[in-house]
């Protein structure tokens, strides 16, 4: 993709979802995201939330058999950066200017729902939050809050 190229390949997937007919699918617009076996679940640019599956496999565990919390923090920091996009226009972008992760319990292999909510969202900054539950419970492992800024032009990341 050429350094002229109005949307990130996330945001052009997130326009791409919202536009079409909504159903489930790999979200793998990058690397990592690929590497999680991230799904884009649902969206809503109207409520400004995302749900996103995951599926971390063994490379992402620490010794003591569970999931390494920096890798906690990207499936939450891509739900929360996702529900931005459902509102961004063509031409704008964002990047996380802060973010802070709550790790409630261990997050062993399994699969895992995320979801992401713009609490507020103005010119220039967006407010959201995020929770990531064991997929089939209730059981939530972690959540976290994120300011993202908003800008004009491609995110660097």
């Amino acid at each position: 993709m050429s350094p002229c190229t109005p949307l990130n390949p996330d945001q052009a997937l997130m326009q791409e979802f919202l536009a079409g007919d909504r159903a489930p699918r790999p979200f793998d617009a990058n690397p990592l995201a690929r590497s999680l076996g991230t799904r884009l679940l649902a969206a809503d640019a109207v409520e400004g939330t995302v749900t996103l599956g995951f599926e971390p496999g063994p490379q992402f565990l620490q010794g003591n058999g569970c999931v390494q919390g920096g890798i906690v923090a990207a499936m939450l920091d891509f739900s929360l950066a996702l529900s931005v996009l459902t509102r961004l226009e063509a031409g704008r972008s964002h990047s996380t200017a802060s973010f802070s992760v709550n790790l409630l319990r261990p997050t062993r292999i399994g699969r895992y729902v995320a979801q992401g909510r713009i609490q507020r969202m103005g010119s220039r900054l967006a407010f959201a939050e995020a929770s990531l539950v064991l997929e089939g419970t209730e059981e939530q492992v972690a959540t976290a809050t994120g300011v993202m800024a908003l800008r004009q032009g491609r995110s660097s990341g």
